[in-house]
């Protein structure tokens, strides 16, 4: 594709070389001559590369063809998403999948080996249905939605447009809720609720979303889960939150729009977090929280109040030898 028709597409400023033939993307240091990169600063442009052209910030001239952009790894995004596009699904159902009579498929749907679809469920146009996913009863899909290998849809879950849920994640499964007996033992509180997933939304491989104990759990539009998360019942995520990578949400939590969790967030049951706060990774999160701010820390606290615990923790030995020598002093002092 030619630099400028890249150039184009992505809203890009193209300096010179627009005739120039991008074959493919690479990462800076790795990249060849025919190929595409990109540089996030001018320190790292005096850094090695052989790419043929590059992406840079605004106001860069790196002396070979380019494309000048305010975010280059947003530009960058953009310019694999024209150069390595995801090869189309083919529509049809392969002999192995099971598809109840009661069930409603769409136009243009596929459905992968051994996958399975339940009654009353209602396929959306253009859905795909990996090998060995499960679609349970009652299931609503949007179109367009990609459902990867040997994900599980319990029954009565809803998804919107365009979800995509990677390998082996699980919407709707029971919430962890039990209730002490007086006697020892535990009884099961009903989980009868459901889950709701809405537009463009995106959840990682093995992560878990369960259906709500009353109600329902709620996934925003535009939400990105990472692999290995924990969503547990009556949940909401707000629109566009970034959830990373073995995080657990316990129930009946709130988390605004725009809300960020690095990885191994905990998260304790009840709380409430407002709109845009982020948390870096392993934060434990007690009670609620405002939004705007970052967090970092068990507990969570804002980040100015985090960084002057690092530099106590930093000095614990050092406090440690001085309070263990003043204690030998004030026992030499009661024995004299």
């Amino acid at each position: 594709m030619r630099l400028a028709e890249i150039a184009e597409k992505i809203g890009g400023e193209l300096i010179g070389g627009g005739d120039f033939d991008v074959r493919d993307v690479a990462d800076f240091a790795g990249a060849s001559p025919d190929s595409l990169s990109y540089a996030e600063s001018e320190r790292q442009l005096k850094e090695p590369t052989e790419a043929g052209a590059l992406i840079v910030p605004s106001g860069i001239d790196p002396g070979r063809p380019a494309i000048r952009c305010e975010n280059t790894k947003l530009g960058f995004a953009r310019a694999i998403a024209l150069l390595r596009p995801p090869k189309p699904f083919v529509p049809g159902i392969h002999p192995s999948a099971i598809i109840d009579e009661k069930a409603k498929v769409g136009s243009g749907v596929s459905v992968g080996p051994a996958a399975s679809i339940g009654p009353e469920a209602d396929i959306g146009n253009g859905c795909h249905i990996g090998a060995g996913a499960r679609i349970g009863e009652g299931v609503n899909l949007g179109p367009d939605c990609i459902i990867h290998p040997n994900c599980v849809l319990y029954p009565g879950a809803t998804l919107g447009a365009r979800v995509v849920l990677h390998a082996g994640a699980i919407i709707a499964s029971d919430g962890f809720g039990y209730v002490p007996d007086g006697s020892g033992g535990v009884v099961k509180f009903p989980q009868t609720g459901t889950v709701v997933i809405e537009d463009d939304v995106e959840i990682g491989a093995c992560s878990v979303v369960d259906r709500a104990s009353i109600g329902e759990t709620r996934i925003k539009r535009g939400v990105k889960i990472d692999n290995l998360v924990q969503v547990a019942h009556n949940v909401t995520i707000g629109e566009g939150s970034l959830i990373a990578s073995q995080t657990g949400i316990s129930g009946s939590v709130t988390l605004g729009r725009g809300v960020i969790m690095g990885g191994r967030v905990g998260v304790a049951d009840h709380v409430e977090i407002g709109d845009g706060a982020i948390f870096g990774a392993m934060s434990g999160i007690s009670k609620s929280l405002e939004g705007g701010k970052i967090y970092l820390d068990a507990p969570a606290v804002e980040i100015s109040e985090a960084r002057r615990r690092m530099v106590v923790y930093s000095r614990l030995p050092e406090i440690s030898r001085r309070l263990r020598n003043v204690e030998e002093k004030l026992e030499d002092t009661e024995t004299c």
